[in-house]
């Protein structure tokens, strides 16, 4: 990370503060590429070839999604030439690495998908996981911390399941998250960009995706969907938030805003640092109590779980209106609320 830091400081190559940016100070915004050098470096050393072999699609299609977000950090790609990328990446992991989810373990009654129908949605999950993983990545600390949490704990449940190579590739995220966030922690000396953010979720889904497919320990999970939902909960909400947003005030739904959760935080007078640890803090509570109240099934562990997300940002929602609100109040001369008020009597 610091040659990466170094390098792109000597050429110059920086992402530059303007209106819509919340940093500051000019900064290298490719860390993504230390980042999958980082993974990939690890995983050649933890791996033999033949297991390498056996992965080839779910590896070839991250280097795709690799090259795809190195491009965009360059130079910014039209949204559905994006689109077309991360569908053929995901198309080459699930067609012919045979990766898919093939049922919801019997919530809402089904337990396998018909024919052709379990690629279809996979393809959907992986490329919709990977964007708002992407979306998430716009503080300090926060997708790299996520990032951690999420592998953390797919690398424990693929010990359990005895299914060690996908451990392997779990943890070299979590070496690598590590890594990344000694330096993008707030304040930031280096951004991970698009190139680190879909590598991110576009590997870390693949890795769920397997997590639902591979058979768990009822004695570790009982509940693999909402286990999974519950992971990727900010990811989740964050993206059908900011898009419900837009679509309500009228806007183009890849059009960037600062209307994300991390946003509020920030504007509610909470630093990068406190905003992450408030999420990431979140992330894991949701984590535990799923674990916790597997019995309770499926279905009732994601409505509470979508029920209580909701209501939180809910209530930070309006207490940020409350606030501007205050604070537009104290911006207008007493002789205007006076003749306000005198108008209304």
């Amino acid at each position: 990370m610091p040659v990466v830091i170094r390098i792109f400081k000597s050429i110059d190559l920086l992402d530059r503060p303007d209106k819509r940016k919340i940093h500051s100070v000019s900064t290298p915004s490719l860390g993504g590429i230390a980042i999958f050098i980082g993974i990939l470096l690890a995983v050649m050393m933890s791996v033999s070839f033949a297991e390498l072999a056996s992965q080839k699609y779910f590896i070839g299609g991250g280097i795709l999604i690799f090259l795809l977000g190195v491009r965009d950090d360059l130079s910014s790609l039209m949204a559905h030439h994006k689109l077309v990328v991360q569908i053929f990446a995901s198309f080459l992991v699930v067609y012919f690495g045979g990766i898919k989810i093939e049922g919801f373990h019997g919530l809402f009654g089904v337990e396998n998908f018909p024919w052709i129908l379990d690629e279809i949605f996979t393809i959907f999950v992986i490329v919709v996981m990977t964007n708002a993983f992407n979306l998430i990545d716009g503080i300090d600390g926060l997708a790299g911390s996520i990032a951690l949490v999420i592998s953390a704990f797919l690398g424990w449940a693929a010990i359990q399941s005895g299914y060690y190579l996908d451990a392997t590739f779990a943890f070299t995220i979590v070496g690598a998250s590590l890594g990344f966030l000694l330096y993008n922690w707030y304040p930031s000396k280096v951004f991970m960009g698009d190139t680190g953010s879909m590598v991110f979720g576009f590997i870390l889904t693949i890795l769920m995706v397997k997590f639902l497919a591979v058979p768990i320990p009822p004695s570790v999970i009982i509940s693999p969907v909402a286990v999974s939902l519950a992971l990727f909960v900010l990811p989740v909400y964050d993206t059908l938030r900011v898009f419900i947003i837009r679509f309500y005030t009228g806007k183009h739904p890849l059009s960037p805003d600062r209307n994300h959760i991390h946003h509020v935080l920030l504007k509610l007078g909470y630093n990068h640092a406190s905003s992450t640890l408030i999420l990431v803090g979140y992330n894991i509570l949701i984590i535990g109590l799923t674990l916790t109240f597997q019995e309770i099934g499926e279905l009732w562990l994601m409505l509470t779980m979508t029920i209580v997300t909701v209501a939180i940002g809910y209530l930070l929602d309006r207490k940020l209106m409350r606030r501007e609100a205050a604070r537009v109040a104290q911006l207008i001369p007493p002789e205007i609320k006076l003749s306000k008020e005198y108008t209304s009597l």
